[in-house]
């Protein structure tokens, strides 16, 4: 994964944004103050049915463009996320959504930021994300990553979900309840902080097993550090990566989650402060 990108010789740069949404605007905005630095903008197919750009699918797109633009919520950038990694890409966000803890400013600071970016004033952080090893029945391997969490929950609303994770062919714990989440520090702004798990820095060398709704008042989340492999076997559970692949766990003899060593770049501001961030999109000392 690169440590830096080459701001002075960027050509041309993608843009995705969220199914089915109309920034047709936003995209021209966007367009006009990148086209004064000569930077051609190219487009998800699905991105806009009006505009006359150039359009790809998502593979070519990342293949064409330097790095790519994520227009709308955390979501949509989250859906890019492991893509972005396997191109070698990085990815910027601007929120057009509503909460956005990944996405630092809308269309409207845009400008602001690529004055600044083309003048080397831009910082790239890259987030750990999880990495899932799933045996099949079938004893095929098959490999996943997470940029937010995996979860894990009942497969049928009346009955309760048995959770059981084993570290080293030993029984860690078990989890009875709705559900457990086992969240990247990135995504312990998401589905984790709803479940009342803890915040974690978002470059921390750690991962949280949160259950949801337990059954037990003594179960609570916990932090691990990188190391650690966990198996989580369950019947009659689903689980979900980044609340968008859906699995059964029937499918599978043994599923392992672990922190990577696999990154993304995210390009932020220069002077993005994580923790002001947070106050604002939290409310904290309000």
């Amino acid at each position: 994964m690169q440590n830096k990108l080459d701001y002075k010789n960027i050509r041309k740069i993608g843009l995705v944004t969220k199914p089915n949404s109309n920034f047709d605007a936003e995209i021209l905005e966007i367009k006009q103050s990148l086209e004064q630095r000569g930077i051609e903008l190219l487009l998800l197919k699905q991105s806009s049915k009006a505009l006359k750009l150039k359009s790809y699918d998502l593979d070519e797109l990342f293949k064409q463009s330097d790095f790519l633009i994520s227009l709308g919520g955390d979501g949509t950038l989250i859906s890019l996320c492991r893509k972005a990694y396997e191109y070698d890409k990085a990815l910027l966000g601007i929120n057009a959504g509503r909460l956005g803890f990944l996405t630092d400013f809308k269309v409207e600071g845009a400008k602001q930021f690529f004055d600044e970016f083309f003048c080397g004033k831009f910082r790239i952080e890259k987030p750990f994300m999880l990495d899932l090893m799933l045996e099949t029945q079938e004893d095929k391997i098959i490999y996943k990553n997470a940029f937010n969490d995996v979860v894990f929950y009942r497969k049928h609303s009346q009955s309760m979900a048995h959770i059981e994770v084993y570290r080293n062919d030993k029984m860690f714990n078990q989890y009875f309840g709705d559900g457990l989440i086992i969240s990247s520090p990135a995504g312990s702004t998401a589905y984790n902080l709803s479940a009342n798990g803890p915040i974690v820095y978002t470059l921390a060398e750690v991962f949280i097993l949160t259950p949801v709704c337990s059954h037990s008042l003594t179960q609570r989340p916990i932090v691990l550090p990188r190391g650690f492999e966990l198996e989580v076997r369950a019947s009659e559970c689903i689980f979900c990566i980044d609340g968008q692949e859906n699995f059964n766990m029937n499918d599978f003899k043994s599923v392992k989650v672990a922190l990577s060593d696999k990154s993304v770049a995210l390009i932020h501001p220069k002077n993005r402060d994580y923790f002001q961030i947070l106050k604002e999109k939290l409310g904290w000392g309000n």
